[in-house]
């Protein structure tokens, strides 16, 4: 008899982590598509009511609280400037994955496969390790991932985790006790992430546009440098299909990162999300040093700057016993001021208008597709580009 209700996180509120089907023993939690994002879906008739699914769920669990006075700041890039060119900002990510590599660690990222899905892999060498390298503005399939993870700590490796706050948090849930200590989290500085279904059908429409197949796909493209000499992001998108035509161009005027910019297709969850504080909860977090000139003076930023948030004893030793990483102190107050994406300061009013918004756009979606919308929602011109900069400076 079942004595214990199971009541996961309402669709406000879930991540889409997919931790509580790992959790389940029973396999009976599936993530389904509801809308533009999946979400867990019970099979009453098997579960057993043991609640692990809601003692790994990264959302209706508190937080603990983090002591911020440890929390160390440093501007970082990798020593390598091949890694660090191509790479989204300093190359950080690589460094460490590296710097595991060489510890005995497996690394657990992100790769856009050949098939075009953005999933959480294991990696055990540093050659399938440069697949983790770019921003993947996508929400990644991570399911399955924290039982591979499990898996092999407990037949006696270490793994390094890296991943959106709310992944690293359901990873840590997820694991014994017992076992923290072959566990080391980095978590990236996350603005939200975006429908895997809309970059499907995005994906799709491109390469029928072009008649080919893409072979290579990069959501943040160095081509024009990192940073604009006005200090603000240098944005860029680039591709390459099979058939050789190629695209370099600002992200304004890609429709799935437009989208993404005007927060169209993010999950809900993302808007009020309770990671982006002054506390943080993995070993490490990494992310780009947006406005870094603001903090460090005669600092080079054409090539990409990495900022890195220490907030454990173990994070901090994995960082400074790191080979491949250059790692400049900087003040926290300052980095934390000016670092884009590391604190929600919107207004509980503007946050409610974005979600409205996105609400709209997710029923209009789901009823009539993504070439109706990509009509109703194109890109901006040139002419209303520079209309929303003036717009923005007054």
């Amino acid at each position: 008899m079942k004595d214990k209700i199971i009541k996961l996180a309402d669709k406000s509120a879930c991540t889409g982590c997919g931790a509580c089907a790992d959790a389940c023993s029973k396999s009976c939690i599936t993530m389904v598509r509801k809308g533009l994002h999946i979400y867990p879906q019970i099979d009453a008739e098997f579960c057993i009511g043991c609640q692990k699914c809601m003692k790994t769920c990264p959302s209706i669990n508190p937080l603990n609280s983090v002591e911020v006075s440890i929390q160390k700041y440093y501007a970082c890039w990798h020593k390598d400037l091949s890694a660090v060119m191509t790479s989204t900002s300093g190359g950080v990510g690589t460094a460490l994955a590296e710097h595991a590599i060489d510890c005995d660690y497996y690394v657990a990222g992100v790769v856009l496969t050949s098939e075009g899905e953005v999933k959480h892999v294991i990696a055990t060498n540093k050659e399938d390790i440069q697949a983790f390298k770019g921003s993947k503005y996508v929400q990644s399939n991570s399911i399955g991932i924290y039982q591979e993870c499990m898996k092999a700590i407990k037949e006696g490796h270490k793994i390094l985790f890296i991943g959106t706050p709310c992944q690293t948090e359901a990873m840590k849930r997820i694991l014994h006790s017992s076992l923290q200590d072959s566990l080391l989290t980095c978590s990236i500085i996350c603005h939200g992430v975006n429908s895997s279904f809309v970059w499907n059908d995005y994906r799709n429409s491109l390469e029928k546009k072009c008649k080919s197949h893409i072979e290579k796909y990069n959501f943040r493209c160095k081509s024009h440098g990192w940073q604009k000499q006005n200090g603000g992001p240098n944005l860029r998108v680039s591709y390459k299909m099979i058939s050789g035509k190629k695209a370099d161009m600002p992200s304004w005027r890609n429709l799935f990162h437009y989208w993404f910019g005007q927060h169209f297709i993010m999950r809900p969850s993302c808007f009020k999300c309770q990671y982006r504080t002054e506390d943080r909860h993995s070993d490490i977090v990494i992310g780009d040093f947006w406005n870094v000139e603001k903090v460090l003076d005669d600092m080079d930023t054409c090539n990409g700057v990495s900022a890195v948030i220490t907030t454990t004893v173990r994070g901090e030793e994995f960082l400074h016993t790191n080979p491949y990483l250059n790692a400049t102190p900087v003040d926290a107050q300052k980095s934390k001021s000016v670092l884009k994406g590391l604190i929600n300061r919107k207004s509980e009013e503007t946050q409610n208008k974005e979600i409205l918004r996105m609400g709209t756009f997710e029923q209009e979606y789901s009823q009539d597709g993504f070439e109706y919308m990509a009509k109703k929602y194109p890109c901006p011109t040139y002419i209303d580009q520079i209309i929303n900069k003036i717009k923005s400076m007054i």
